[in-house]
């Protein structure tokens, strides 16, 4: 059962690692009510971390609703991913988007973003 567990090694836990992801997007993926930022890492796998703001969702409760569905859609993908840090931000409205849509933005979202993972590590880097 641990192949599909959430723990803490499938986590972003810290400010630096963050601002890495922030700052070294390599990867980025829009939905119409997510954005997705993601770079290459040399964990053994795939880490996720959530950025809800107030700002984009006021309710408290549909921002832990927000959180609890991209959670449990990256515990169920995180095995067919890349080695990847990847931060979920929602965008405004949200909160009006049923579980189901919202699940189905999720999905799109991870097989785009494995997509670009893929042709991205198959070109080389440029050579000094």
């Amino acid at each position: 059962m641990s192949l599909y567990s959430f723990g803490t090694d499938a986590r972003l836990r810290c400010a630096a690692d963050y601002k890495s992801v922030f700052d070294g997007a390599l990867l980025k993926v829009h939905q119409p009510h997510f954005l997705f930022l993601a770079t290459i890492t040399e964990q053994p796998k795939s880490r996720l971390g959530l950025v809800v703001a107030k700002k984009k969702v006021r309710r408290a409760h549909e921002r832990n609703r927000v959180k609890r569905l991209a959670r449990e859609s990256f515990r169920l993908y995180q095995q067919q991913l890349e080695q990847l840090d990847i931060v979920v931000m929602p965008k405004v409205g949200i909160d009006a988007i049923p579980n189901a849509e919202l699940y189905q933005q999720l999905q799109f979202a991870w097989q785009k973003l494995q997509r670009l993972a893929k042709k991205h590590s198959k070109v080389p880097s440029p050579q000094k």
